[in-house]
């Protein structure tokens, strides 16, 4: 299937879109992944793996239910085309999946797909800036004629930018849980700071007594400086019998 530029630039602009959106509905981006690569290349199926470097669970789509089954097990052996493009970075082109290197290749992988009539398989792998977050793998029947170049490029703008979109959802996620940490940091240094000062103005002591006699409470209860911090504010702590022991002469 040949698509004007006018389709394959509203299949973009849909990506780019999802890319915008916050929070990032991955399922719905690896779905307009697989029907657009599907669509672009005139393949007769398609199928994707999402799996960051985080080690996180990774996700999968296909345009049919059983290429969601065969993508979802692919996902779990760690093997097939989409495996192998997404640890080498590099895609594959137009492989016979019928041939006996694909089935020694990839033993449970090259079967399945051979027992849905597909004997031609692409895999793209989902590259942006750093390493491969996953794979697009395009499916063709064993008689189909490889895509031209121009098709094989407009695919690979769209894996580009799907890896995008998925790999800029991981660093707003990233950015957010450390500046929450971040956050809390601050917050414990504010609530440790006001109870030196209350320690102090009750206690009669230095600021580093105050802290000293707050960090040996936290630790003699095995809670955290912060938590102890907060009841002292609060009034649920008196450390006024530990204070005159410490110091006593």
């Amino acid at each position: 299937m040949t698509l004007m530029p006018e389709e394959l630039a509203a299949l973009f602009a849909e990506l780019m879109e999802l890319a915008a959106t916050d929070p990032l509905d991955t399922q719905r981006v690896l779905r307009t992944c697989t029907r657009s690569g599907r669509r672009i290349y005139g393949s007769h199926g398609a199928l994707v793996r999402y799996r960051p470097c985080d080690g996180s669970a990774g996700q999968t789509d296909g345009t049919s239910t059983a290429l969601q089954d065969l993508a979802a097990d692919a996902l779990a052996w760690n093997e097939g085309p989409g495996h192998d493009a997404q640890a080498a970075g590099r895609p594959l082109v137009d492989v016979d999946v019928t041939g006996p290197g694909a089935q020694a290749l990839w033993p449970r992988w090259a079967p399945r797909a051979t027992a849905l009539h597909y004997g031609r398989v692409t895999a793209l792998p989902l590259a942006g800036h750093g390493s491969p977050v996953g794979a697009l793998v395009l499916l063709g029947a064993p008689d189909s004629a490889p895509a031209d170049e121009q098709l094989l490029a407009c695919v690979h703008s769209l894996a580009s930018i799907t890896a995008h979109a998925l790999s800029l959802q991981q660093k707003t996620l990233e950015s957010r849980a450390e500046a929450a940490q971040l956050q809390g940091a601050l917050t414990s240094r504010v609530l440790i700071e006001q109870a030196k000062g209350a320690l102090a103005a009750r206690h009669g002591l230095t600021t580093e007594e105050a802290f000293r006699l707050l960090r040996q409470y936290a630790r003699s209860h095995r809670r955290k400086a912060a938590e102890v911090a907060r009841d002292v504010i609060d009034g649920r702590i008196d450390l006024s019998g530990q204070a005159d022991a410490e110091w006593s002469e």
